[in-house]
């Protein structure tokens, strides 16, 4: 009773009250940010603090509050930047708030993602066309590289100083168990294509194993037991197929023939279904950010659904990164895709797709805001938690260069291609915006696809 009287109270500490007015001000606020945030998840966080934090500003909340709101997003499954609108959303003007803030947050992005999904699958055969995602693809890896760069560099410095080294005039504080996690996540991904998830959790564990075995001695039982239902769940999962082999034919063709079994069947048959809890699982497991979506979407889309070619995929990043919200929203052109051809072209079928796609990658992140913020702030104070992620974060690091290995192999076709990629990588080191880099190489693509080609 405790409990549920103290998570209410913590509910209410945050959650504001909505009125029209207030209601109306967010809808402009992120609508005005949906339209002029290029730049990132960072532009949008610093225009949001600058904003609508402290004196001199809307004040909706003041700089603690933020700054936890900021921490807990950052900790969540999903995009940082957007989660943080919904939450200031939510403190602002309660429920209706979130929605309000994160619909219109993303109502731009949405627009421009579907408006070049449809040029982009309407005019792909066009040479002009193939001449620009020519120069195009390897830009994007480029731009992956590098952001996974910048990534690696903040997950080695939450572990341990074994080595302190120099690269690119950067100082990186090298913990060996980490690295060690991130080439096991590459190789994972790259050539065994296992799932994201159980990578993350298996360097979570580890990373608890290593730097807090005191704390596991000390709590060996629950541990033990913990570690018994993961294992037996994983292999389970792992091993399915064939444990229904082990029931024999017979009782194989007795749970096939059962009317459950036929509806979960035709349940997942229904490529609307199928799309909206894809995305829903992806939404609920991106930890890191929304490059995080790659190995999901490379594994399962291109590989095991076959929606999509990884060349197609590759060419919905660069839509989603030229647009100024975040780069999930590429989730809307894999939707998009699915739904153009299952309807056999038809466009408006196709734009409820990409919409379908939004809502359930979006979706989770308004219910771990709307619905479990207070839990996820307790969580946050967790020291065995906190350990955990610092595995989990070399892991998606990991994970996100396994999957553009596969993808880089569609898009390096030549000398010149992956010339570019690495151009690309020293330049959005140096600070040059990826729009910037991604127009760039689809002009410098044309150029020689057309006069050297």
């Amino acid at each position: 009773m405790r409990v549920a009287e103290s998570t209410a109270d913590a509910v209410e500490s945050y959650r504001g009250e909505p009125t029209r007015s207030k209601l109306v001000e967010i809808a402009k606020y992120y609508l005005f940010i949906g339209i002029v945030g290029f730049g990132g998840p960072l532009v949008h966080i610093a225009m949001m603090e600058d904003d609508l934090v402290g004196e001199g500003s809307r004040e909706w909340t003041d700089e603690s509050t933020f700054m936890e709101g900021l921490a807990i997003c950052n900790m969540l499954p999903g995009p940082a930047s957007t989660q943080l609108g919904i939450f200031m959303g939510w403190i602002r003007a309660g429920k209706l708030g979130a929605l309000v803030a994160g619909f219109f947050f993303m109502l731009p992005t949405f627009v421009l993602v579907v408006f070049f999904s449809w040029l982009y699958f309407a005019y792909q055969e066009v040479p002009s066309v193939e001449a620009a995602f020519y120069g195009i693809n390897p830009v994007v890896i480029g731009l992956i590289v590098g952001a996974a760069w910048s990534m690696a560099q903040t997950a080695f410095a939450g572990g341990r100083d074994h080595v302190e080294i120099t690269v690119l005039g950067e100082e990186w504080s090298i913990d060996f168990l980490l690295v060690a996690l991130l080439a096991a996540a590459i190789v994972a991904t790259a050539t065994l294509g296992s799932n994201p998830v159980v990578q993350f959790v298996v360097a979570g564990v580890v990373a608890v194993a290593v730097y807090r075995s005191s704390w596991v001695r000390e709590n060996v039982r629950t541990v033990t037991l913990w570690a018994i239902v993961a294992a037996i769940a994983v292999t389970v999962f792992a091993l399915r197929d064939r444990l229904l082999d082990l029931l024999g034919p017979s009782a194989r063709a007795a749970l096939e023939a059962s009317p459950i079994w036929e509806v979960l069947v035709v349940t997942w048959a229904n490529p609307w279904i199928q799309l909206f809890a894809f995305m829903v699982y992806t939404g609920s497991f991106i930890y890191g950010g929304g490059l995080v979506l790659i190995p999901f979407i490379e594994l399962y889309v291109v590989q095991e659904f076959g929606w999509m070619t990884g060349r197609e995929f590759v060419d919905g990043i660069a839509i989603g990164q030229l647009s100024p919200g975040p780069v999930v929203m590429t989730t809307a052109f894999v939707g998009y895709k699915l739904l153009l051809d299952v309807s056999g072209g038809l466009i408006w079928i196709a734009v409820l797709g990409a919409l379908v796609a939004t809502i359930g990658a979006f979706g989770p992140s308004f219910v771990f805001i709307m619905g479990f913020f207070p839990y996820f702030a307790k969580v946050r104070e967790n020291d065995v938690v906190q350990t955990a992620l610092i595995g989990v974060n070399a892991a998606v690091v990991g994970a996100i260069l396994g999957a553009t290995v596969t993808l880089a192999a569609e898009s390096f076709v030549d000398a010149f291609t992956v010339a570019l990629a690495v151009v690309t990588f020293g330049l959005f080191h140096r600070g040059v915006h990826a729009a910037y880099l991604i127009l760039g190489g689809g002009a410098v693509g044309m150029t020689w696809f057309f006069l050297v080609l």
